[in-house]
């Protein structure tokens, strides 16, 4: 499928002749491809006489682009067209010991997950899906205010692609105008004084309304938010720098430290009155930023309390 999508991303026609030409395989193998990509929800316009053709143009992503986008040497990417979860791939990749830092991407993602086991769509071809693994020789100890951090640094990825108001929205939601533009996802495979994280990330460049007709939060995505469509290799390429400024802080203890005042700058919750629900309870209060531990600071009765991450739901009241 990922190679006959590539011949189409030009957005102009190719017959079934040329197209099976190029790949050395017949009309009707081509034909079937053509059918597994509309199955998985690629639009491809049929006008007889004249072929196939997506109705837009669609970037892939590909190493020689990312390199050129600046996605350092040291970094060992992994590329996919389909696969269930770029976590889960990270986690078999850890378990062979294989070369750290490592980059997974993945044009479609059939299973991925978002905080609190919540389907993540991802669409094909047109979202930015990935897992970034780092491993932390100083332990979990290290790491913690890190899912914050890596907030801050898509924050400033979608400043540096022209969104001029990113918010961050305690402790992992990254959003514009108050709908959700980005989810973060952290898994951590610690092994005796080295911890491994895996950082997940999907980034809404440019969603299917029919796909997330379901979905049960506002969202929003760069394509209805700027003049131009963004290069979604350039967008990976940044943010893997970001990712990796990122760990090399987190590495000395003093991370969240660092990006505190950082994150709290794009806190959509400062100061307001919110709803903090837990499994067992729920309380009422106001938003007073995040500690050195990226704890959110929730002042309750005149009372400041520290309430750190795991399975808790904050909105406004």
């Amino acid at each position: 499928m990922q190679a006959v999508l590539a011949l189409l991303s030009d957005n102009q026609f190719h017959s079934g002749e040329e197209l099976g030409a190029t790949l050395g395989v017949t009309r009707a193998a081509v034909w079937k491809q053509l059918k597994k990509l509309e199955s998985i929800g690629v639009t491809v316009h049929s006008v007889k006489g004249r072929g196939y053709r997506l109705p837009s143009t669609m970037e892939l992503l590909s190493e020689d682009a990312l390199r050129l986008n600046g996605l350092p040497s040291s970094v060992n990417l992994q590329l996919a067209f389909e696969t269930e979860s770029t976590n889960g791939d990270a986690k078999r990749y850890l378990a062979q010991g294989l070369p750290l830092p490592a980059l997974f991407a993945v044009e479609r993602q059939t299973q991925g997950k978002g905080r609190r086991g919540r389907q993540w769509e991802s669409g094909v071809a047109k979202n930015i899906t990935c897992s970034f693994v780092w491993r932390f020789e100083n332990g979990p100890s290290v790491i913690e205010g890190l899912s914050l951090a890596v907030g801050v640094a898509v924050a400033r990825v979608l400043k540096k692609v022209g969104i001029p108001n990113p918010g961050l929205k305690w402790p992992n939601d990254v959003q514009v105008d108050g709908q959700k533009m980005c989810g973060i996802l952290l898994e951590m495979v610690a092994d005796q004084d080295v911890c491994h994280v895996i950082i997940g990330v999907g980034l809404n460049v440019e969603m299917d309304s029919a796909v997330m007709a379901h979905v049960d939060q506002p969202w929003t995505d760069l394509v209805s938010r700027l003049p131009n469509r963004p290069s979604r290799n350039h967008i990976l390429a940044e943010l893997s720098k970001e990712l990796i400024e990122v760990c090399q802080r987190f590495e000395d203890g003093n991370g969240m430290k660092h990006f505190r005042h950082q994150w709290q700058a794009y806190d959509v919750l400062f100061n307001q009155a919110i709803t903090v629900s837990t499994v067992s309870q729920q309380r009422q209060g106001i938003a007073r930023g995040i500690d050195d531990k990226g704890a959110l600071i929730l002042e309750e009765n005149g009372k400041l309390e520290a309430l750190h991450g795991g399975e808790i739901s904050v909105r406004r009241t």
